[in-house]
């Protein structure tokens, strides 16, 4: 191409100067318009070609230097930008890493120099993710760092939200899990802000991953169920839940609940087209099914599962998930009695940790061998503290890199607000001198105007705040009455709603019983008439527990909507329950009408109890999330389930049923056997501008 153009230029400039009528001669800025078009459009034609996977790898190293040369010797800024950011930000592209690195040196110092903020952060972003995928961590935290700054500086919340993630991941891998769940909430604290459904899934998954590593088994679960939450909410997501689906599987392999791991890595295996779209996760899901298996005592089949994801992983070059899967090879072989298969398996799981610089699971894999083989457990145990203790050394220097990036970090940003605080300062007193002699001057007219107007304004403000008092009084006399008409109206409803459906049903029962039993006299209908007798008292204890319930409440206040959920869960008599409640604080629920809000509170007991009496569940939990126009309450329970179209209606959905009608909602069940149970109530929102300011629910 390059070619064509010097020679049809060479005719061109041939042709004009041998014309009687030739043009005027190019200016200096047109020449160097033309000269950067002929290089845009070979350089573009390198970067293509070197782009292109049938070159051969020296062929595209000389088309990308090249192209970098004459990138370096264009003279518009804007442009050369330009090229470097997209071959910085296409690093995966570029063969050699010395080149790389010239690349993104070059692209950080020239948007710099042309104040393109963005692009500096983004060139800063490209080189902390090179020195990611060649495990440089410090060098990669401090980048991320340093990219974050600038985000943040712009108000960039979402990529300054990716930037903490990235942070966290790494912390993670060095086993700082407090800096890393640190970063993990100020991201979530970002996303939440501007409400990015994806980065709240990153964020609860990765915050999943940091507590299943600290063996926090319930409150990873929880976390990745959060993140299951989003992901629901974002298209096209079969594949990262297909790979939560996974995690949470191991969680429960870890637990030594095998059944429910069995069932999510079975799932995985069944979502559609995994694995086209997915072979390494899809070789993972195998080999995690056959390690729950085999704990499980179930080894049909498991030595087939593990072949057949080796085959995957080889075929992708996963050395270090191939390590795990021999030596889950190899716990299969000892099972089988078979210590040499055994020793083998783990051998080949030894050499392949090496390789791919898998050191945890080379430790695991050490400390097997040293049960397998005993004439060399020394020699294992040898290795395994040698490399454990380096490992712990290095995790420690890395921690402290970190620290002082952090500290260097913040000591820069102080220092570059205090030299701002200085040139502002300065800039503020040549105004306030500025100020002061024209203050002066305004001093003298201003005294005067206010002199005169004073006793105006002063009567004035007088009668202005007598009237407003005297209207303040008669609102506050009026509201009064209002709050105090509203809760008689609201206690002679629920009386009348208890008695009607608790006290007056069961004496109509005891009626109708006594009324058929009158006039027989034998033994069983003597015992049925005991059983009626029975049925009144029991109904005098209910009037007298709704009377001390309605004393009680004379006196009683319940001060916050939220509060008194949180209350409610954690009256659980049974400690084998755990509950979660999750809401955002930022939200003002008691702005919720009062008939919402009760409403409410009682299908939340009611659910609880429920749960407590026939869910067999080990934890339950509620949701709260409103928009503009409804408010969403979500109760779930990973209890026994049941099957919601052959379910008989009982009194507890008649009840939701009705407290739903009165405030207009609607609500739904989802419940399988063995899956627990979620009810969902969707409610219009009512904000009770009377008692804004009131804490009962």
């Amino acid at each position: 191409m390059i070619k064509s153009i010097i020679y049809y230029s060479a005719i061109y400039i041939l042709c004009i100067s041998c014309s009687k009528n030739a043009p005027a001669p190019l200016s200096t800025d047109q020449a160097i318009q033309i000269d950067n078009n002929i290089k845009s459009d070979s350089i573009d034609a390198w970067i293509s070609e070197s782009y292109d996977d049938n070159v051969d790898q020296k062929i595209k190293i000389e088309l990308q230097l090249k192209a970098f040369q004459f990138i370096e010797n264009i003279g518009n800024d804007t442009l050369k930008s330009k090229y470097l950011s997209n071959l910085s930000y296409n690093q995966s592209q570029i063969v050699d890493s010395a080149l790389f690195r010239k690349i993104n040196k070059n692209a950080i110092s020239v948007n710099l120099k042309i104040k393109d903020s963005a692009a500096a952060a983004n060139a800063y972003w490209d080189l902390a993710y090179f020195f990611r995928k060649r495990s440089i961590k410090d060098s990669a935290f401090y980048y991320y760092t340093e990219a974050q700054n600038i985000f943040e500086a712009l108000n960039d919340r979402s990529n300054s939200g990716e930037m903490y993630l990235q942070k966290a991941v790494i912390q993670m891998k060095i086993k700082d899990y407090v800096g890393s769940e640190a970063n993990i909430i100020k991201a979530i604290e970002i996303y939440n802000s501007i409400e990015d459904t994806k980065g709240l899934y990153k964020s609860y998954n990765i915050l999943g991953i940091v507590l299943n590593d600290l063996k926090d088994y319930d409150k990873a679960l929880s976390y990745y169920n959060e993140a299951l939450y989003y992901l629901d909410k974002i298209p096209n997501s079969e594949i990262h839940k297909a790979s939560l689906i996974n995690n949470i599987g191991v969680i429960y392999r870890d637990k030594k609940e095998y059944k429910k791991a069995i069932e999510n890595f079975n799932e995985v295996l069944g979502k559609l087209n995994i694995y086209e779209k997915h072979p390494v996760l899809y070789s993972k899901a195998l080999s995690n099914l056959a390690t729950a298996k085999l704990y499980f005592k179930d080894t049909v089949d498991v030595e087939k599962l593990l072949k057949k994801a080796i085959d995957i992983k080889a075929q992708q070059d996963d050395t270090g998930s191939l390590a795990s899967s021999y030596h889950s090879y190899s716990e299969y072989k000892a099972y089988a009695a078979d210590t040499l298969g055994a020793i083998e398996k783990a051998k080949i799981a030894e050499r392949l940790s090496v390789e791919g610089s898998a050191n945890e699971q080379l430790l695991k894999t050490w400390l097997y061998l040293a049960e397998l083989d005993k004439s060399n457990a020394p020699e294992y145990f040898k290795n395994y503290t040698e490399l454990n203790d380096s490992l712990q050394i290095e995790e420690r220097k890395q921690q402290n890199k970190f620290a002082r990036i952090r500290f260097e970090t913040d000591e820069f940003i102080a220092e570059n607000i205090e030299l701002e605080s200085e040139k502002e300062t300065l800039s503020k007193q040549k105004q306030i001198w500025i100020g002061i002699a024209t203050g002066f001057f305004l001093l003298g007219l201003s005294i005067y105007i206010i002199i005169n107007q004073r006793a105006k304004n002063q009567k004035l403000r007088f009668d202005q705040q007598q009237q407003a008092n005297n209207q303040e009084i008669f609102n506050l006399m009026l509201m009064q009455k209002q709050k105090v008409d509203e809760v008689k109206r609201l206690e002679q409803k629920r009386i009348s709603e208890e008695l009607h459906d608790g006290v007056l049903g069961k004496m109509l029962g005891a009626r109708m019983i006594l009324t058929g039993l009158n006039k027989r006299t034998t033994d069983e209908a003597i015992q049925e008439k005991s059983k009626a007798l029975g049925s009144l008292q029991e109904i005098e204890n209910e009037i007298r527990s709704i009377s001390h319930e309605l004393s009680h409440s004379a006196y009683q206040k319940i001060n916050n909507f939220t509060d008194s959920v949180e209350t409610l869960l954690a009256n659980n008599k049974n400690n084998k329950i755990k509950t979660y409640f999750h809401f955002n604080e930022d939200e003002n629920w008691d702005s919720l009408a009062g008939e919402i809000k009760i409403n409410v509170y009682r299908i939340i007991q009611e659910t609880f109890q429920n749960a407590i009496k026939h869910s067999k569940c080990s934890y339950f939990e509620v949701t709260f999330y409103r928009n503009d126009n409804d408010f969403n309450v979500i109760m779930s329970d990973n209890g026994v389930g049941y099957n919601v179209s052959k379910g008989k209606k009982g009194i507890g959905i008649r009840n939701i049923t009705s407290r739903m009608n009165k405030l207009n909602g609607t609500f739904h069940i989802d419940s399988r056997q063995g899956e627990g149970t979620t009810i969902s109530l969707n409610i219009p929102i009512i904000e009770d501008i009377k008692n804004n300011t009131d804490n009962n629910i």
